[in-house]
């Protein structure tokens, strides 16, 4: 399935149930509240690292149901904003990769990325 086909699915879906026309401030704050529960999946690991504890086997099926939630609500964000979020996302590659060109960790690793980032941030 390609990805229009999967906002057409989602179109189709939300018509059928009348989940149109939704408040994208309301549709942020799901996106927000669908990636805490993802992140909710590793709360604590790099503490029971750090004291050399295992960390807890990951349910990779609930994993699978946030991160579809989390695009399932992005994508009905993007329609009620009139985002297009292939064309929004080929725009940021595009603007990232002009920042971080292929090569800039040879230039200096981690520390060009944070003189890069400093300089970012100052011309914003």
């Amino acid at each position: 399935m390609t990805f229009q086909e999967l906002a057409e699915k989602l179109d189709q879906f939300d018509s059928d149930r009348k989940w149109r026309d939704l408040d994208p401030s309301d549709l942020a704050k799901s996106i927000m509240l669908e990636g805490a529960e993802l992140l909710e999946h590793f709360q604590w690991d790099n503490t029971l690292k750090n004291r050399g504890n295992k960390t807890p086997r990951k349910n990779i099926d609930d994993i699978r149901h946030e991160v579809a939630d989390i695009l399932i609500y992005l994508m009905k964000f993007c329609r009620e904003m009139n985002i297009d979020i292939v064309d929004a996302t080929n725009k940021k590659l595009d603007k990232v990769g002009k920042k971080y060109p292929v090569n800039y960790k040879e230039n200096g690793g981690y520390e060009e990325y944070l003189i890069i980032k400093k300089e970012h941030r100052t011309t914003k």
